[in-house]
């Protein structure tokens, strides 16, 4: 699961960004979100969902666990997404960014004792992310409608199609050999990456504006962002 690492982009972007538009509602419909009222009540479900399931056992997991082990986690599943990239990038024909994904995964898998600690970084190998959503886009695959998915969130007629690929084909769903393994393994990836998103969330209840729509525009400027790279 993506959907808490593109929010916290997406509240990178709309801290950032000073872009006023994001901040109202202005003009006529966006044309690139043709089913606005089904996204919204699903987006509705999900922060329903958020407030009351994720942020509290998010808000516990930071309190219990000690910062030194939360980023070992965090670096855990981090590597395991190199991995990921660097098959991406070679989809891409991206060979250079392809190779260094890969030599990332292979140091921090071994001196980095199976990704927990991230020596690769303080090494100076560059860290990208990758997804199927941006291969197919490099491709020239349009992002379709935009679509808000029940619990992974905003997302695109394209971008969703990639995510059923990027699940199949996921390291940590093929490393865990029984169902309740693969459970327990992504909850703990879905907690430690909510988790990270608390403090950054605190400045963007702050601000007073359309929290569907700015989701929405900084969704597809990140994305062609993104893919563009």
């Amino acid at each position: 699961m993506r959907v808490y690492i593109l929010v916290s982009l997406i509240l990178l972007n709309l801290l950032t960004s000073g872009c006023a538009g994001l901040l109202r509602h202005e003009g006529p419909a966006d044309p690139r979100d043709p089913w606005e009222g089904t996204n919204r009540a699903i987006f509705k479900f999900n922060e329903s969902v958020d407030r009351t399931i994720f942020k509290p056992i998010a808000q516990g997991y930071e309190k219990t666990l000690p910062q030194p082990l939360r980023t070992g986690i965090t670096n855990f599943f981090s590597n395991l997404g190199d991995l990921m990239t660097a098959i991406q990038h070679a989809l891409q024909l991206d060979f250079r960014s392809s190779s260094e994904s890969t030599v990332r995964f292979l140091v921090n898998s071994t001196v980095g004792i199976l990704g927990f600690n991230d020596v690769a970084t303080r090494m100076g190998i560059a860290k990208t992310d990758e997804d199927s959503g941006q291969t197919l886009g490099t491709y020239g695959v349009a992002s379709g409608p935009y679509v808000v998915l029940p619990l992974l969130g905003p997302s695109s007629v394209r971008d969703g199609l990639g995510r059923i690929v990027d699940l199949f084909a996921d390291p940590l769903n093929n490393i865990a050999r029984d169902r309740e393994t693969k459970i327990a393994a992504n909850t703990l990836k879905v907690i430690d990456t909510r988790a990270r998103l608390l403090s950054a969330e605190q400045a963007f209840e702050a601000l007073a504006f359309d929290r569907y729509m700015a989701m929405r525009s900084a969704y597809f400027a990140i994305r062609e962002s993104q893919i563009e790279d």
